[in-house]
């Protein structure tokens, strides 16, 4: 797992899995620091999953994109959740939910990775999968159980996507709190998750069966999943 953070909270470190890159210049849009984040990936890196960090991924969620990416160049869950105060909501996707989303490495690159834009990088990178005749998968079609939980209500935090075509200009102008070591296990969800809003996590196609999940989830969610899957 790469973590991006371009406004110099943390001091480089890394550990079994991740590492954090530290940069005291915030990058002029989305764009350019999720380009930079997939370039930071180890060379024998297949493909990339991007990981938000105010979302909620299940152990399930790599092993699925991995099988999905087999036989496609990208890969957008049709079915996912939605964390609603404490209640998960069933939610059918078609192109939206960019925090789901993986790709193959070598497409990405084909196709100059992400506009340089801010609010709408994601459907940027969409266009240009399309225009290339990109396969596209479903991972819910090799698991079916929705592996990526999307906080809107409960993240306590703010979604570029709610804020404008200047959102990410504003968040930069806020007062950023200094910060030097992080704990990727600890309180289980792992604190890594919070030293940046960009950074993509590197799976390795040929290791999906050995596949450690990095994030756990809390036992809240667990608790939550596992009633909505008996429902």
């Amino acid at each position: 797992m790469i973590v991006l953070d371009d406004a110099g909270q943390y001091a480089d470190q890394q550990g079994d899995g991740w590492r954090i890159v530290s940069l005291p210049t915030r990058f002029r849009t989305l764009g350019e620091k999720r380009n930079a984040s997939a370039a930071l990936v180890s060379p024998d890196v297949d493909a990339y999953c991007v990981w938000d960090d105010d979302d909620i991924y299940l152990p399930s969620h790599i092993s699925a994109a991995a099988a999905a990416l087999a036989d496609a160049n990208y890969t957008i869950p049709s079915l996912l959740l939605i964390d609603k105060n404490g209640r998960l909501e069933r939610k059918t996707n078609q192109s939206l939910f960019h925090g789901a989303w993986s790709f193959r490495r070598k497409v990405f690159e084909a196709v100059c990775g992400y506009p340089f834009i801010q609010s709408g990088q994601d459907q940027g990178l969409l266009k240009r999968f399309k225009a290339a005749n990109l396969r596209r998968a479903d991972p819910i079609q090799f698991d079916s159980r929705p592996s990526y939980v999307y906080r809107w209500f409960t993240a306590h935090s703010q979604h570029l996507s709610a804020m404008g075509a200047d959102g990410y200009d504003r968040l930069g102008r806020q007062p950023t709190p200094s910060a030097t070591a992080i704990n990727p296990g600890e309180n289980g969800t792992g604190s890594v998750f919070k030293a940046s809003a960009s950074h993509e996590c590197q799976s390795r196609r040929r290791a999906s069966k050995s596949y450690q999940p990095v994030f756990k989830a809390t036992s809240r969610v667990e608790s939550l999943f596992l009633e909505f899957r008996a429902a």
